[in-house]
């Protein structure tokens, strides 16, 4: 095992990992479609993506049925576990900071040995009765409450063969061969939306974009939607999208063709992601089923300081925030002098939703480094990951590429707005691409007025899929571009 989360995303970048093969998960599942075994293709799937993530989950794992059954294991695996996850983070911190105290080497063999050191706790965790499958993987039996509330509908790319595999709670996955779609073709749809996005002109982004949404109609989205209505599914419904390959990178919950009277998805079903199932799953078992006035914390940042070139300014963050306070009950504002990283950091542990606008950034060569950037320095994933954050419910993430994964590694799903999930927020909020500062306030207003409809009555975080809807019909309605209203996205529970 490698010495820390950004080295093992690096071999997965170079394919060592998988003996240079990236797309084994998705390979595996086709040929388990092909076998005619649909549950084995989803435990397959959901066994080999989000590994870097599921890393972590396994060395936080519940141990309160544990602590009962066998303190002493539950107390060796809890210490083990920490350090571990620790360890994982260490390399890119010395670097970081500029630590040369522990040899490459060293750290290796360090970590090496508390690997071993957890493994036999693991073993003998699995000795205790009733803790046989303890840490193995997740078999589809429990895979499929992912569709507790909904269907979800997973769309597996393969040079082998491709197929839409919508998961219910009381069935057999249901399954669609999608025959014109492959990787290569992903990725060429993927190449072309960048390419498009960085065009100077809102006419041609405008083009480009429609021409984008109408082939993921075409080619995967319309196959789904129709067997989705032979199975029953009323319009209007909560579906939930967990896409595979370069397919990750793209909005699938916008496809449609955007003429008069033809069929867009937006207009069908209220669309969610999800970057594996047990991140799902997750999800739904943190809700406490309480539903009330949440306390909102929400963070401005216009001009952060020490500017290094990437951050311009934001006039409407202002706007943005003075609106969102109009019409939120509960809500503590940190803007600009006031969002300064360790003031947010531990305000954030208080409160059950948090809005954020501020500058976002994707680092595309070390994922966990992606951050927002507040007043005095970014908080990155890697941070992220680290709070504890036992009130979390939902998050806005009005920053650009806060929803956006790595090209090089899409099925591992490394981006902001996943970070956020795992951290404890079981809704989040996020961005493809670059959001335009201009549309923060309407947005937010929007939103917000969506969301507490009620006054001061009950608010339901869920109901944040619904508030996505309602942000793009409103920007439809004045006639926004495309590009800048579908690159939001709702992810989770």
């Amino acid at each position: 095992m490698s010495s820390s989360l950004d080295s093992q995303h690096s071999r997965i970048v170079a394919g060592e990992m998988y003996g240079h093969v990236q797309s084994l998960a998705s390979d595996a599942a086709a040929v388990a479609l092909d076998s005619k075994q649909p549950q084995r293709a989803v435990e397959l799937l959901e066994q080999g993506r989000g590994i870097l993530f599921a890393q972590l989950i396994r060395y936080r794992t519940a141990l309160d049925d544990l602590s009962a059954a066998s303190p002493r294991l539950a107390a060796e695996f809890t210490t083990l576990g920490s350090r571990l996850e620790n360890s994982v983070k260490q390399d890119h911190t010395s670097r970081s900071s500029g630590s040369q105290s522990i040899s490459g080497s060293d750290e290796i063999g360090r970590h090496q040995e508390l690997t071993r050191q957890w493994s036999d706790v693991v073993s003998q965790i699995r000795m205790v009765p009733g803790f046989a499958t303890f840490l193995k993987p997740t078999p589809f039996d429990a895979l499929r409450c992912a569709a507790d509330e909904g269907p979800v509908i997973i769309i597996n790319v393969s040079k082998l063969r491709s197929d839409v595999i919508i998961l219910r709670d009381d069935a057999e996955p249901e399954i669609v061969r999608l025959a014109d779609i492959t990787p290569i073709e992903v990725l060429k749809i993927y190449a072309r939306l960048v390419n498009i996005l960085s065009e100077p002109t809102s006419e041609l982004r405008e083009s480009g974009v429609d021409e984008i949404l109408r082939l993921l109609w075409e080619l995967v989205v319309q196959p789904a939607v129709e067997r989705l209505k032979m199975m029953g599914v009323p319009q209007g419904s909560r579906i939930w999208w967990c896409p595979t390959s370069w397919l990750c990178l793209l909005p699938l919950h916008a496809a449609g063709i955007y003429r008069p009277r033809q069929p867009k998805l937006p207009d069908m079903y209220i669309s969610s992601y999800t970057t594996t199932l047990s991140a799902l799953i997750r999800a739904r078992k943190s809700d406490s089923g309480y539903i009330g006035q949440p306390s909102v914390l929400a963070v401005g940042v216009s001009q952060p300081e020490g500017r290094d070139g990437e951050d311009g300014f934001l006039p409407c963050v202002g706007e943005e925030l003075r609106r969102l306070a109009a019409l939120v009950p509960n809500v503590m504002l940190m803007k600009d002098q006031d969002a300064l990283h360790d003031a947010v950091t531990a305000r954030l542990p208080t409160h059950s939703w948090v809005h954020l606008s501020c500058h976002g950034h994707q680092d595309v060569h070390w994922p966990f480094q992606s951050r927002f950037r507040l007043q005095d320095r970014p908080l990155t994933i890697q941070e992220i990951t680290r709070t504890d954050l036992p009130k979390a419910e939902f998050a806005f993430l009005a920053a650009c590429h806060t929803a956006t994964g790595d090209a090089w590694t899409p099925d591992e799903g490394l981006h902001l707005a996943a970070a956020m999930q795992f951290a404890g927020f079981r809704g989040v909020i996020g961005t493809l691409w670059a959001m335009n500062d201009s549309d923060g306030p309407d947005i937010t207003e929007t939103f917000y007025k969506f969301m507490f409809r009620d006054g001061e009555g009950a608010v339901d975080y869920k109901d944040a899929a619904k508030g996505i809807y309602k942000i793009s019909t409103a920007l439809r309605k004045k006639n926004v571009p495309l590009d800048r209203w579908i690159n939001f996205i709702h992810v989770g529970a």
